[in-house]
């Protein structure tokens, strides 16, 4: 028997134990009009996308041709600006109108539930903040101010906003975007089941308004605009940042409560005697199965005694509250972010 006479049921049941890579599985496509339908909604179930015109075009071309824009499941945005691989300004900035048209078009992919968006990773003052917290991107050019702003811009000004379970944003900037208060932006976080809010420090913005902002962002804008709007839905939690924060800027999350979350992972989040990030934690000890902290430090102060609050203190409260917990992470990272 053929390959071209087996049953289509059997073909299936082929396709889906398919190790291959994306590569391989578009070699398969080719083997027949069967192979082809059969193979083309794992192609395109999630794709890459990144700040170059080319690429953009061709995210723009799966969203503009119906039959494939409705397998793709997942979005991928990968910021490419290294020094190495700059485009001139006009590709730039076509690549930024293309990106721009696309994601205020995300309901045009129908089956998106999972969008990730890594943002620039270069650490160097990216954002100019004038001493009312004002932000000028014409007068002060951003690479990373302005591809972060036509992206979630674009996600909000669109007239059907894509119904998300999972928002990853990766190297967000340190400063408190007007667009984290608006409606349009509560509505895409209260579908989000898991979500990643990964931010750069104070170092990602410069001028007088910097550390005011880098203040607001953490202290209310964060907790109040960013985590508040998903508390119903939320399993999943991550929350990073490249640069203890707890003490300053202020991070209280205990009035918080997310009844159904499984899993918190918590980087660069300092703990202290206040114990504010630990009731936080403790507050979920019903549900919350899985447990990371990735170079969170614990405040000493002054005292040359050591921490008021002990590790050992922390670990013993949670192994005393964490009813459900089956997997606990401790990790620490170089100063290279190793």
């Amino acid at each position: 028997m053929s390959i071209n006479e087996c049953p289509i049921e059997l073909l299936a049941l082929i396709v889906d134990r398919i190790p291959g890579t994306n590569k391989e599985l578009r070699i398969l496509r080719g083997v027949n009009r069967t192979f082809c339908a059969l193979i083309t909604p794992l192609v395109f179930r999630r794709v890459y996308v990144k700040d170059r015109l080319a690429s953009a075009l061709d995210l723009k071309a799966l969203m503009e041709r119906d039959e494939l824009a409705k397998a793709v499941e997942s979005i991928v945005f990968r910021w490419a600006g290294t020094p190495d691989d700059i485009e001139d300004e006009w590709t730039e900035r076509a690549s930024h109108a293309v990106l721009e048209l696309v994601f205020m078009q995300l309901h045009r992919f129908p089956a998106l539930i999972d969008l990730e968006l890594n943002l620039c990773s270069d650490m160097w003052p990216s954002l100019h903040v004038d001493d009312s917290g004002h932000v000028d991107l014409n007068r002060h050019p951003s690479e990373a101010g302005i591809l972060e702003s036509t992206l979630m811009q674009a996600i909000l000004r669109g007239t059907r906003r894509p119904r998300l379970k999972s928002l990853a944003l990766v190297n967000l900037l340190a400063y408190p975007w007007p667009y984290y208060k608006s409606d349009e932006f509560a509505e895409v976080l209260s579908s989000i089941e898991h979500l990643r809010l990964d931010f750069h420090g104070i170092f990602s913005v410069a001028g007088d308004g910097g550390e005011e902002m880098m203040r607001r962002l953490w202290e209310e804008a964060i907790p109040v605009d960013l985590l508040g709007p998903t508390q119903a839905r939320l399993t999943s939690l991550t929350l990073m940042s490249d640069q203890p924060v707890g003490r300053w800027p202020r991070v209280d999350l205990s009035p918080f409560f997310f009844p159904m979350l499984r899993y918190l992972e918590l980087g660069g989040i300092t703990f202290d005697h206040d114990r504010l990030t630990e009731d936080f934690i403790v507050r979920h000890g019903q549900t919350l199965t899985s447990l990371v902290l990735d170079s969170c430090p614990m405040y000493i102060g002054s005292t040359v005694h050591g921490p008021l609050r002990p590790w050992r203190e922390v670990c013993d409260r949670f192994a005393e509250t964490l009813e459900v917990l089956v997997d606990a992470q401790f990790h620490r990272r170089e100063r290279d972010g190793a």
